[in-house]
C-alpha cells in the first residue's frame, strides 16, 4: 500500500485543492477518472490504470462521457478501443494509425514541396480523429 501511495504522487498535482487522502480513497470515483483523463498526461493515466484496472476506466468512458470535452472523449476511446454508440472502427486499423504516427516521428524529414512541419500534420490527423 505505501509503495501505491508513492506511485499515485504523480497525480497529486492535478488535485491540488483538495484533500490528497480523500482523492486516494476515491480514486475509481467517476470525479477523479474524468480529472486525470481530462486535464493529466500519459504518465498519470497510466498510473490512475494501474491503480484502478483497465476496466473501471472502460467502465467510465461508456457510462460517464459527459464528464469528457468531446476531444478528450474520442482520444481515449481510441486508445482504449471502445466503439462509439454512433460510429464503429476496426480496433486494427486504429492500433496501426497510432503506432503509424510513432513510426513517422523517428523518420528524417523529407522533401517536399512545401514546407510543413511534422507536428502540424499529426495535429490536422488528431483534430479530425477528434470530429468522429
Amino acid at each position: 500500500m505505501k509503495n501505491r501511495n508513492k506511485n499515485l504522487k504523480i497525480l497529486k498535482e492535478l488535485f491540488w485543492d483538495y484533500k490528497w487522502d480523500s482523492v486516494v480513497e476515491k480514486l475509481d470515483s467517476p470525479f477523479v477518472i474524468a480529472k486525470v483523463l481530462e486535464i493529466g498526461n500519459k504518465e498519470q493515466a497510466k498510473e490512475l490504470e494501474k491503480a484502478i484496472g483497465v476496466n473501471k476506466i472502460k467502465d467510465f468512458l461508456e457510462k460517464y462521457e459527459n464528464f469528457l470535452s468531446k476531444q478528450s472523449l474520442n482520444f481515449w476511446r481510441l486508445c482504449y478501443v471502445i466503439q462509439s454508440k454512433r460510429t464503429q472502427y476496426d480496433e486494427l486499423v486504429i492500433k496501426k494509425a497510432i503506432n503509424s504516427f510513432e513510426d513517422a516521428e523517428k523518420e528524417p524529414e523529407i522533401l517536399i514541396f512545401k514546407k510543413v512541419r511534422w507536428d502540424t500534420i499529426k495535429n490536422f490527423f488528431i483534430k479530425e480523429f477528434a470530429r468522429i
